[in-house]
Parts: structure tokens; sequence; C-alpha cells
């Protein structure tokens, strides 16, 4: 049968964020009960370890884990309660766009 294979998880769309102009991934992560992720994307080479994640998260926000395999594209996990410490993945939270300035001065 033509037509697009969908992979586990749905798709990664790589954009810009309108507000801010960061780099963003937005996917649906999960299987069954999916959540729609949209994450600031760091460089490659960008330390971002998982304690520290956890500091930088809201109670409103998830962790995501970020794995970089050599061939595949990039493709968000979740993260839990059990999840190593010093996993060596990126480990990310929802994009928030920083509050914009004022274009007028009145």
């Amino acid at each position: 049968m033509a037509g697009a294979r969908r992979s586990r998880g749905g798709t990664a769309t790589g954009t810009r964020c309108p507000g801010c102009g960061q780099p963003l991934l937005t996917q649906w992560v999960g299987g069954t009960a999916a959540l729609k992720a949209t994450v600031t994307l760091p460089p490659a080479d960008a330390r971002l370890p998982y304690p520290e994640a956890l500091k930088d998260r809201t109670p409103n926000d998830l962790v995501w884990c970020l794995p970089r395999l050599p061939h595949r594209t990039p493709r968000l996990r979740w993260t839990h309660g059990r999840h190593p410490p010093d996993c060596p993945h990126q480990h990310l939270t929802s994009h928030k766009c920083p509050p914009a300035s004022p274009t007028t001065l009145f």
C-alpha cells in the first residue's frame, strides 16, 4: 500500500518559535496516551543533564529525554522517577517564550 509510514510516537517537526525565533522540536510522545510536546531544540553538543532539568521545571512541566542517535531523527522520551540521574542524553522541559519587550513607549 502506497503512502507515508507512520512511525511509533508520531512525527517530529522542526520549526521556529514565532515569538522568539528559537528552533523548536514538536512531536507526539507516547504510543497509547500521547502528549504533544514542544521543546527548544538545543545544539547537539549542548550538555543538559537530568538533575538540572528537574530544577528548571515548573509544576505543570514534564522533563523529556532526547537521545541523539547516529542514524535516527531526534525522538523525545518520557522520564520518570527511576530515570537514571547520570543519563548521558539531553534533558529538556517545555519551550517557554521569553516575554516580549514593548515596541511602543506609551
